[in-house]
């Protein structure tokens, strides 16, 4: 079935807040793991300024021109939607590319037995899409929806990309009311200058200079060992949608090792996860003894949920002067990776920033991914947040070269 942009328009009740605040944030890549063998991704998603509603809008891009699409999951804590009734249905905006390819939306996590439904991509002007439960093309069971994916029909020509926006439940179908106001929005806002990603990895890298040794080791291309001490980010909490055997190629670390290795180093990279900074500076000792490494990566990102963040705060101040104490006795270069979380409502402890002070006061080179997530403004950090205080597959690619321009740039 394909619901095409439909001429009634839904009484919009409700919004999904969190999507339309940081867009990208809690969508997940599923594809063949075929894909992910051959280090493709097959959707990219981009938040970009043109919108209908609030300050941006998501954009999908379906890289993959063979085999299996892909789909990306919208999969937010709880459920996407709590509470199906009394709504009738389910509203989103949407912005082709134009051609004749055709969208999907549905409801699950793109089994082949998900409810789904289609739209056109043929408009690049911003339409509405409207959809009645009953117009999926299987019935939807379930009072709550835990998860919404978006995709493409196999049939259609890649790469295709579609952006969206605007996505709300409604109650009832009524006669036009807005369309037209919001149309007039988003051409408004496509008007606006989207901003790039930066390109020059450098701004973000501070006291490259006490990295001689390892950057020397990597530009004659002798053997560099690098030991990572890491957290819950490093070990890949929030990649529970790639497959186990290839999750450590799509880690940060293992991106690195990756880069290094084109680049003709002869670098091995060995991770060691720790629970908490405190952790790692019992640990950071024996580690070095044993793995001897010429370069210590230290990643830190956020205390678990609820902690009391004064107490917290000071010890992991303490912990991570003596990981860097035992680093220079040790005559390791160092780098101090700062993976900070997004602003939630939970209370937790920015162990990032800490780490960030810490490393100032002690002469230790940082890379600050927080800045480098932030570059295009506030809100646009969901192309590289799974949740707030996790990386998704993009952002890990990044974090990697990131970590490589710390020992190739100049």
């Amino acid at each position: 079935m394909c619901a095409f942009f439909c001429a009634a328009t839904a009484a919009q009740e409700t919004n999904f807040g969190p999507w339309e605040d940081c867009p990208g944030l809690h969508f997940y890549l599923v594809q063949d793991a075929a894909l992910w063998n051959a280090d493709t991704l097959s959707v990219t998603r981009t938040p970009v300024r043109d919108h209908v509603r609030g300050d941006h809008a998501l954009e999908l891009v379906f890289r993959a021109t063979r085999g299996d699409p892909g789909v990306v999951v919208y999969r937010p804590p709880g459920f996407a939607v709590a509470r199906r009734q009394p709504y009738r249905a389910l509203s989103f905006w949407v912005k082709g590319d134009g051609s004749k390819g055709i969208g999907v939306i549905g409801i699950g996590e793109g089994q082949s037995t998900d409810p789904r439904a289609r739209f056109r991509l043929v408009s690049k002007d911003w339409e509405p899409v409207r959809l009645r439960w009953g117009e999926f093309d299987r019935a939807i069971s379930t009072p709550q929806i835990q998860s919404i994916f978006f995709g493409v029909t196999p049939e259609t020509k890649r790469p295709a990309s579609y952006v969206i926006d605007r996505i709300e439940l409604a109650r009832s179908i009524d006669p036009p009311l807005e369309d037209d106001e919001v149309r007039a929005s988003g051409r408004k806002a496509a008007k606006l200058r989207e901003v790039p990603q930066p390109k020059d990895l450098s701004t973000f890298v501070m006291r490259r200079d006490t990295l001689a040794t390892s950057r020397t080791l990597v530009k004659a291309k002798k053997p560099v060992r690098v030991l990572v001490m890491a957290d819950a980010v490093g070990q890949g909490a929030g990649l529970w949608n790639v497959p186990a055997g290839v999750r450590s190629r799509y880690l940060f670390w293992g991106v690195l090792e990756r880069e290094l290795k084109e680049k003709g180093s002869a670098a091995s990279v060995t991770p060691v996860f720790v629970e908490d900074p405190e952790d790692a500076a019992g640990r950071i000792d024996t580690m070095l003894r044993r793995q001897r490494p010429n370069l210590v990566i230290v990643q830190f990102s956020s205390s678990a949920i609820g902690a009391n963040w004064r107490s917290i705060r000071n010890r992991v101040r303490k912990a991570n002067q003596t990981i860097f104490a035992a680093c220079r006795r040790a005559k390791a270069d160092v780098i101090a990776l700062a993976i900070p979380p997004l602003p939630q409502p939970l209370k937790q402890v920015n162990e990032a920033e800490v780490l960030l002070e810490e490393a100032a006061r002690a002469g230790v080179a940082t890379a600050d991914f927080g800045r480098l997530a932030a570059a295009r403004g506030n809100g646009f950090e969901g192309e590289y947040y799974a949740t707030p205080d996790q990386l998704n597959v993009q952002g890990h690619l990044l974090v990697g070269k990131l970590l490589t321009s710390c020992l190739t740039e100049p």
